[in-house]
This record gives structure tokens, sequence and C-alpha cells, in this order.
């Protein structure tokens, strides 16, 4: 039916570490000195390339996969955080998205995904062609420092209710047209950030999450599914990306803060583009 399961997870961690780091004078190239010797930075410019490299990164994607499983291994991949992503990734290997739109119910989802994943021995509700005999071992999944809310069994129940919303259209379809539906001339912060909150209005994710989800993964995603086909679907996704606001701080925007102090950081980190300007700043900088 499909490529060897090692194969197909090969090239997928070939994708996972592809890209930014080939060019070794990178940040030297990105950062600017003002007559001072100061550094100074554009980070609208810094979130353009922190943006080509997404979409590249699922041009890639798209070469070794249809785009439903595509999408659905990146979501499962970023569900992991830093700990469980290998075993997300795994998972949606062997449980792949054509499987789960057969399965149609989020109970039959959720009884599937746990039994692969090997967190559970139920199997009641699924198909008699479903192969028992793929399973992951529980032990591969770290607990360990990760708060319980986070637990990979629990991922994995929310999930299950997310991926039954887009079994009757597949994942791809279901997103292209949301963000097709919303389509408008976009004026404000305000508006963008609104317009994102209903594309991205699906059960079983919180709302952080599911606005880092937008901007990782579903807009590159779409840009580069649509890429030569679409140019008003893509130039109105850049447009949110340069309204959108500032999403929620972590570690690598309050290490960035430091750097250059908080009334710089609060002045210069004013858009969706920005604040990821600043995690390719970061990123090629400071690792």
């Amino acid at each position: 039916d499909f490529c060897p399961l090692f194969k197909v997870f090969k090239n997928q961690l070939d994708i996972l570490s592809h890209n930014l780091m080939t060019d070794w004078n990178f940040a030297h190239r990105l950062a600017n000195l003002d007559n001072h010797g100061n550094e100074k930075m554009d980070l609208n410019h810094l979130g353009e390339q922190w943006l080509y490299v997404k979409i590249q990164r699922m041009r890639n994607l798209l070469k070794i996969a249809e785009p439903d499983e595509a999408l659905y291994r990146e979501i499962m991949l970023s569900l992991g955080y830093p700990k469980n992503k290998i075993q997300f990734l795994e998972l949606a290997l062997l449980l792949p998205f054509r499987v789960i739109k057969d399965l149609k119910e989020e109970e039959k989802i959720k009884t599937a995904l746990l039994y692969r994943a090997g967190f559970s021995d139920v199997k009641k509700g699924l198909p008699e062609d479903f192969d028992f005999s793929l399973r992951m071992d529980k032990s591969v999944w770290e607990f360990k420092k990760i708060r319980p809310a986070n637990f990979p069994n629990k991922r994995i129940i929310k999930i299950s209710q997310f991926l039954s919303e887009m079994t009757s259209t597949g994942l791809v379809k279901f997103f292209v047209e949301k963000i097709k539906k919303e389509m408008k001339n976009l004026k404000n912060p305000k508006e963008a950030k609104e317009c994102v909150i209903r594309i991205m209005d699906i059960k079983g994710i919180g709302i952080d999450r599911k606005r880092e989800m937008f901007f990782n993964i579903i807009m590159p995603f779409t840009m580069a599914y649509l890429e030569n086909k679409e140019p008003e679907t893509i130039e109105f996704l850049n447009r949110i990306f340069e309204l959108h606001p500032p999403l929620s701080e972590n570690t690598t925007t309050r290490k960035f803060k430091k750097l250059v102090g908080e009334k710089t950081y609060l002045k210069i980190n004013s858009s969706a583009k920005t604040y990821f300007g600043i995690h390719h700043y970061i990123k090629n900088t400071q690792n």
C-alpha cells in the first residue's frame, strides 16, 4: 500500500534536520551594523526568512506524502512538544490519516490511536480488518518533567476530537475552505486576530496552541500547497502574517527581550511577522 515504515520515517527525519544551518555565515548576513558597530535587526525581513524556511519544509513534505498525510504528520509531530515528537510521528505513520478517515467517529479514532500508541488494549468498535499487530510499546513515551495535562495519552484523546471534525472533508480541504471563507481586505490587527480564531475554531486544542499551529503549520502548508495556483489566497495569508499581533511570550522571546531590553523589545515586536523574526534570529545566532 505504502512505502516501508523505515523508509518513510527516515525521509521525515531527514526533513526535520534540513535547511537552516547549511550556510555558516547565515547570522552575519542577516545582521546589519549601524555606524557605531551595534547590531541593527530588520525583524520583518527575518520573519520573511522564517516563513520561507517553513514553506520549504512543507514543499519537501509534499514530495514524500499525499497532502492529507503530509499535513497530518506535521500536526502530530507538533503535538509531541520537545520530548515526544518522534513518538507522535511514529504514531502518525502507524495509523495514517486514510485509516482515520474511514473510522469517522471520534470514539473509534480515539480507540485506534490509543491502541496503536500502546496505551490501551481496548479493541471495541474497531473494524475486523484493523491490523492489531501494529502498535508501539508504551515504554517509548516520555512522561518525566511533562505537565499532566500534556501527557501523551491525554493529548491523543484531545487530538481525536480535532481529527473527527475532518474525516468527511479531509485535513487539507478543511483548512483551505476555512481560510477562503475568511478572505477579505484585512485592515488592522484586531481583524487579523479574529480571522485566525475563526479559522482555528476546532475542538481539543487550547487557544494559544491553535494560534501557534496556524502560523507554524497551517499557514505555511497552505502556501506551499496552493503555490502557483491561488495567489490571492497566499496574499491573504501574508496579510494575516503582517497584521496579526505578536503571539504569547515564550523562552525564545524572553531571551531576545533580555538581549535588547524591554523598551526596544516592545517597540520592534509589533506583529506575528516580527515575533517569528525573533525566533529566526535567536535560533541562528544563539544556538
